[in-house]
């Protein structure tokens, strides 16, 4: 049985939550906000890695590469967030774990875990059942169109990320994702008005928000030790769940009647998908992971 690594994933889908909020709040302008993310998040990262096997050449530069997808995510989500709702900016970027689940199996031309698929389409049906909900409040073009290539961006340095992984240790993979991630973002956030915090109360901010973020990527990675990276995509549903929850209390935006219908789906997409991964597997190579969002 593997609730062990299914505890991890939920708790790290759970935290990541956490961030569209933060992000909302934040002091500094989007570019820059994911450049100080990532940048922070070195620092434990740098920690964990420190003990961790070192990793080939080779590696670290596809693990660089990873990085600069994902400041390229996490810069277009950032942007996208403050032009139009928490909602709308997360549900449209969360179209990234239908595209983990079915490229590979395209790419090989393999049959993929029919549960995963059918869980996936459930959960996104309740992603759609979410995005409607906000009825006639419309939401920005612009803003909509950076959340969905974040979406793109996102899902191939989940790939590359999960390749790298599955032969070498997570710590190690992490650290270098995100080096490569906060030298992408730099040269973004260096464009941008507000690129440091006026007051000490929004480098807290910035701190929660990394110190967040990596305590999410390093659960699921964790929790990817044994668990299928496509069910794990899919479980990443259940963040706009918790940012919608989120979001009524600290933002004011109330959810409707259709948002919670919305969230039971996406809910049972999730337990769909990840039926078989209660049952027994092989047990994995010591070290072996992938790093999450």
């Amino acid at each position: 049985m593997r609730w062990n690594a299914l505890g991890q994933l939920y708790a790290g889908v759970g935290l990541s939550g956490i961030g569209p909020i933060l992000i909302r709040l934040s002091p500094v302008d989007p570019a820059a906000t994911a450049f100080w993310r990532l940048t922070l998040s070195c620092v434990p990262a740098a920690i964990l890695a420190w003990r961790s096997p070192s990793m080939p050449a080779r590696d670290i530069g596809l693990a660089l590469l990873a990085g600069v997808m994902l400041a390229a995510d996490l810069v277009l989500w950032n942007a996208s967030i403050v032009r139009t709702s928490v909602l709308e900016a997360t549900l449209l970027v969360m179209i990234y774990p239908l595209l983990v689940a079915l490229l590979p199996a395209l790419w090989w031309r393999r049959r993929p875990d029919g549960r995963v698929v059918g869980g996936g389409l459930i959960a996104f049906l309740g992603i759609a059942v979410l995005a409607g909900a906000r009825g006639a409040a419309g939401g920005d073009l612009l803003g909509n169109g950076m959340a969905l290539l974040a979406a793109l961006f996102y899902a191939v340095c989940f790939l590359i990320s999960a390749a790298l992984c599955r032969r070498q240790d997570a710590a190690t993979v992490t650290f270098w994702t995100l080096v490569g991630a906060a030298l992408g973002a730099l040269p973004v956030a260096l464009l941008q008005d507000r690129i440091l915090p006026a007051e000490a109360s929004g480098w807290l901010n910035l701190t929660a928000q990394a110190l967040i973020a990596f305590a999410a990527q390093i659960l699921v990675a964790r929790a990817l030790r044994t668990l299928d990276a496509g069910f794990s995509a899919i479980a990443g549903y259940g963040q706009p769940v918790v940012a919608t929850l989120l979001a009524w209390p600290i933002l004011g935006q109330v959810p409707q009647a259709a948002a919670l219908v919305g969230s039971v789906f996406i809910i049972a997409g999730i337990a769909l998908a990840g039926r078989g991964e209660s049952e027994p597997a092989a047990p994995p190579r010591p070290g072996a992971a992938e790093p999450a969002r």
